[in-house]
Formats: structure tokens, sequence, C-alpha cells
């Protein structure tokens, strides 16, 4: 087969380009991609990708338009996700199924189906679309499994690797001359707290990634107080589902959502809260197995509302490990006095018997780094001993306890991108 293969960057391509010479294809790679700005951002992608071809004895074909006045004339007022990736996965794929037709290739691919952090189905979709209008076949191929091993590999090579994917309403704030028409709506949302933090602090939390792990009377509430505080991505992770005995204490419960995924039913409440902000949901467990199905290491901070010892363990551990900044909650049952919550670092909470299990599960080990953590010192006895379920001991927990709790790991994430100004 005589495959031309667009690539978005030499990193993202190096997984797709063995799979593919696995299964006896060696492509032509094909370099368009208006999308990417400022300048020096768009040449340290064109010509690491030049790179990388020319050491791996690869053809390589080139549209080298720089193409920022083109891309925005194109976008138009779609200047928010879902609708502004879909034009621009149709910019540069229809220009690949033309370029192909035109250079009697039997097939194109793209090296975009192999991130995580793209419209998957949607790259798919258009891909076929464009395929059929030029008479040429579009190459499908599921290359996510190979993100991780890919971006390892990348690194290994030395190769330019990009903190983001590329447009200007994608890029860090030292990266980009932001497009300042953005949504009114948009900023409307957080007036009143800009009058605390400055447009500039907005304009940061706007780009900060927040994975929250644990969807209960903490974590729940932690992620609804960063969307209402801006934060314009987030993942939410929780294998649960939500019950009756939630509601008390838990965002999303409600009497319409019993039953549903507390992940999936938190989504839907976020983007309620803010139709704007990314909102990945993972219905799963998070362990030292399933680790890398989270993409850590993209984030900007970690919430850990965790309640199971071992997974939170896994998750401390992971995050350190990774340099990605933790806070960490620590147990909230058995308490109704939200003034007795505390922060500090793990090795110096006292009084809470979670900390104390956490500290001692760390120390067996070997870890030995530091962390903020949200924890309390008050201890109320049970009113009557597994009153609700002879199996297993059920603590007693208050909403203004545990909602507080997460208001204050959510404080933790906004003072620390104030203090970054």
């Amino acid at each position: 087969m005589k495959l031309l293969f667009h690539c978005c960057c030499a990193p993202c391509a190096t997984a797709c380009i063995e799979r593919l010479d696995a299964s006896g294809i060696v492509p032509t790679l094909f370099w368009y991609n208006p999308n990417i700005h400022l300048f020096a951002e768009y040449k340290s992608r064109r010509d690491c990708l030049a790179t990388f071809a020319a050491e791996k004895k690869l053809p390589l074909e080139m549209i080298d338009e720089y193409g920022l006045r083109s891309f925005l004339q194109t976008i138009g007022t779609e200047m928010e996700t879902p609708k502004r990736c879909e034009i621009c996965y149709r910019m540069r794929l229809e220009q690949t199924a033309a370029h192909a037709a035109e250079g009697g290739f039997d097939a194109f691919s793209t090296s975009l189906l192999i991130s995580p952090y793209q419209q998957h189905e949607t790259i798919r979709r258009v891909g076929e679309e464009v395929a059929a209008r030029y008479g040429i076949d579009f190459l499908y191929r599921d290359f996510r499994p190979l993100f991780r091993s890919g971006q390892a590999q990348a690194r290994a090579l030395g190769l330019y690797m990009q903190k983001y994917c590329g447009c200007v309403f994608s890029a860090p704030d030292d990266h980009k001359t932001r497009v300042k028409s953005l949504s009114n709506n948009v900023n409307s949302l957080f007036q009143r707290l800009a009058l605390i933090t400055g447009e500039e602090v907005l304009e940061k939390l706007a780009h900060t990634t927040v994975l929250v792990f644990g969807l209960g009377g903490v974590g729940s509430w932690c992620a609804e107080a960063l969307v209402r505080s801006g934060v314009g991505r987030i993942g939410i992770v929780d294998y649960d589902t939500v019950c009756a005995s939630n509601v008390n204490r838990q965002a999303q419960a409600t009497s319409r959502t019993l039953g549903r995924n507390k992940a999936e039913a938190l989504r839907e409440r976020l983007l309620e809260i803010n139709p704007h902000c990314e909102v990945t949901a993972w219905g799963k467990i998070f362990s030292r197995e399933s680790a890398t199905d989270f993409c850590i290491e993209k984030a900007d901070y970690v919430i850990d509302a965790i309640d199971s010892l071992p997974h939170k363990l896994d998750l401390i551990e992971t995050s350190c490990n990774t340099g990605v900044k933790l806070f960490s909650s620590m147990g909230m049952a058995q308490k109704i006095d939200p003034t007795r919550i505390k922060i500090g670092d793990i090795w110096e909470t006292r009084g809470c018997p979670l900390a104390r299990l956490v500290r001692s599960g760390l120390r067996k080990r070997g870890f030995s780094g530091n962390f903020t953590t949200v924890y309390s010192d008050e201890r109320l006895p049970r009113q009557e001993e597994n009153a609700f379920d002879e199996k297993k001991i059920i603590n007693g927990s208050a909403v203004t306890v545990t909602a507080s709790a997460g208001m204050a790991l959510a404080s933790l994430v906004l003072r620390d991108v104030m203090g970054k100004q």
C-alpha cells in the first residue's frame, strides 16, 4: 500500500510509524499544519519532523505554510471546542486527502489518531468524509494504546516535545498572543472572581488542567469549585455509582442521578455550570496497574479524594514521582465542625486516623516525599455501631464538613495559580 501519513508532530508519529511498518506499510510522511502558532513553535515542530524523517530514511513531503491568518479566518467565530477542533481536523485532513489523490497514493492516515487528548471519533469521521470526496481510502487505526510508549520513545530520541496541541486557543500563556475576542459569555461567568484575582490569573486558570480522583463528599465539591473558579480542563475519576445514601453530601447525587456512574453524573453537572470547560470522566478505579490510563504527567494538579487506602497510596506515589503538584484529602467522616479543618504537610498531620494510616503506608513503601493535605483532628463517637449494614462499619458524614474540605482543596489550586504570577 502506498500511504501518505499526515504528521502533526514527530513525537506522535514515532509509534504509529513502527506499527505501520510491522504490518508491511512504509509511509510517506506529510507535513501540513497551519494550526500551529506562534512561528517559533511551528518551526520547532516542522524541523523536528524533518530531522526525524531523515534519520529514519523516510520520504517526507511538505506544504510549508505558516497559516495563522488563514487558520483564524477559517475558524471564524467558532472559537470553542468541540467545533473549533473539528474545523481544524478538516483543514488538515482535506489537504492531506487532496495531496494523496494528486500524488497517486492508495490511502492516507494521520498521527492525530494516537492522541488520547484529541476527539478521536471526530477525526475518524472527518477522515472518512474527505476520503470519499477525493475518491481515496482513509486508513483508520486506533493508535491510542501506543501513546505512552511513543512518548517515551520520542524522549529517548531527544525529539522536541511540545506542551500544547498547537493553536493559539490551546497555547500556554508564556507561548501565546491570546486572541482577545474570546466569548464574552465565558468571561462573564467569572467576573466577580476576576475582581479578586485579576484577568491574568483567570487566563492561567483557563489553561490549567486538574485531575480529581474520588468523587464522594469531598472530591465532588472540589471539582465543582474548580469549574466555578474558571479551571479550563478537568478530569474526574470514580468507578462507583450514585446511591441514596450519597445524597446528603455529594454534589452530583440527587434523586434523578441514582444508579448512574458518579463521574458521568458529575460531568453532566459541571458542563451545566460551564459548557466551555473541557471535562473528561473516567468511570474506573485508580490503581498502580491503571495509572497510565489517566495521563497524570499532563496535569498541572492532582486532587486525591480517594477513600481506599491502597489506591490512595498508589495515587500519592504516582503523582509525586511524576512531579505533578498533589493536594490530598484525609478522612472527613465522623466530623461535624468544619472549623476544625486544617491544611498541612502529610508528616505534620495530627489527630486524623486516615492520615496516620497514610503516613505508615508511605513509610512501608519507602516514600519520604512531601505534599499538602487537608485534614481535621475532630473525632466524634459513632451514635450506633453498624446501624445500616451488618457486614461492614459505616462512618457518618456531613456535607458541612466534606464540602468544606473540597472547597479547601480547590482553594489550594486557586491560590497556587495566583502565587505563580
